[in-house]
């Protein structure tokens, strides 16, 4: 697209070819192709602006939005990270003590919030019971690792305290346009013809819970693998999609929902820094790069070490050269199972 100086040059070399004089900046005839100018940069911007909107490998916000709806995939929103709470007393008591819905607890260190969902019953003779719970507020700052919720806001007559067991999941923040965008061209590119693997594999990511499928099948029976932010899909959310997937499947196709496992992937290698870059400095960011990296892969995916020396050298422009151990082994993608991060180790190079 033209800049605005590069119309306004365009149209004062036309005016003076055309009228034999070239007009001066602050003349009635230079004022007016100033303001033409302006406006042919406008259309011409509004124009590239809507170009850029009519397809999904370069619309953004609320376009790309409906370039998703056309495929029906659903941009992802906010959610709230849940899981469980367990209260607690030191020594049993001889009555019942009741948890209201809606205690509030907090984790001492960023004192994020969090709230029972449900009433519970501490019973006579017990020291402890498990509440569900859920941020109260949306977002991934809500997930928590297991001990992290350790505060006691609402004050609850004869409870003592209060931690998680478990980690606090599946908070999420909406999703940027890039991820979402990644989901449509897949969606577009994936053959979802009426019982086909993508067929199944689009049901399954429209679901809560659901980060990604992968479907195979053997005969007349079709196998959905589905794994979640990070982590494996709740229970009770592959239990709803079996039931929706059952529901939807041709006459004499049976479908079956289950967790994907997973596939360890070791990563060592030394590091040999460019002069003036300082090793440790790098080291902990760099490993913690490499396991955000491996924790967003998908079902069926297959990891390289290729890659993941260009997200070491990408992230860190210190690094002149990495050199992989022996047990760094590339992974081939394989039905089911996604990649995981295992032990990650670094080494500075001689």
């Amino acid at each position: 697209m033209e800049s605005y100086k590069e119309i306004l040059e365009r149209m004062k070399r036309e005016y003076t070819e055309r009228s034999g004089s070239r007009p001066e900046d602050v003349s009635d005839i230079g004022i007016r192709l100033q303001v033409m100018a302006g406006e042919v940069y406008r259309l011409q911007a509004r124009t590239d602006w809507l170009l850029r909107q009519a397809f999904p490998q370069t619309a953004g916000g609320e376009r790309l939005d409906m370039h998703g709806m056309e495929r029906g995939i659903k941009r992802r929103g906010r959610e709230k990270a849940r899981g469980s709470l367990t209260f607690s007393r030191y020594v049993p008591v001889s009555f019942d003590l009741v948890i209201p819905k809606g205690t509030i607890c907090a984790s001492s260190g960023e004192a994020v919030e969090y709230e029972t969902t449900e009433e519970a019953v501490l019973r006579a003779g017990s020291v402890t019971v498990s509440v569900p719970a859920a941020a109260v507020l949306e977002g991934s700052g809500g997930n928590a690792a297991p001990g992290y919720i350790n505060t006691l806001i609402t004050e609850v007559n004869g409870i003592n305290y209060v931690t998680n067991p478990k980690a606090f999941s599946g908070g999420t923040d909406p999703e940027p346009d890039e991820d979402y965008r990644k989901r449509i061209l897949a969606g577009i590119g994936r053959l979802e013809g009426f019982g086909s693997p993508g067929y199944f594999e689009g049901i399954a990511l429209e679901h809560e819970g659901v980060r990604s499928a992968q479907a195979g099948v053997a005969g007349s029976v079709v196998t959905v693998y589905v794994w979640g932010d990070g982590a494996a899909v709740p229970a009770d959310a592959i239990a709803a999609l079996q039931e929706e997937i059952s529901g939807r499947c041709p006459i004499g196709v049976t479908a079956e929902v289950k967790s994907a496992s997973t596939k360890k992937i070791a990563v060592g290698a030394s590091l040999k820094m460019r002069e003036g870059v300082d090793y440790s400095a790098v080291s902990a960011s760099l490993a913690s790069a490499v396991k955000a990296w491996l924790g967003r892969r998908s079902v069926g995916e297959s990891v390289y070490m290729a890659d993941i020396q260009r997200l070491i050298m990408d992230t860190e422009p210190g690094v002149g050269r990495v050199t992989f151990v022996d047990s760094s082994r590339d992974h081939e993608g394989a039905l089911g199972v996604v990649p995981a991060a295992g032990m990650v180790v670094f080494s500075e190079a001689a």
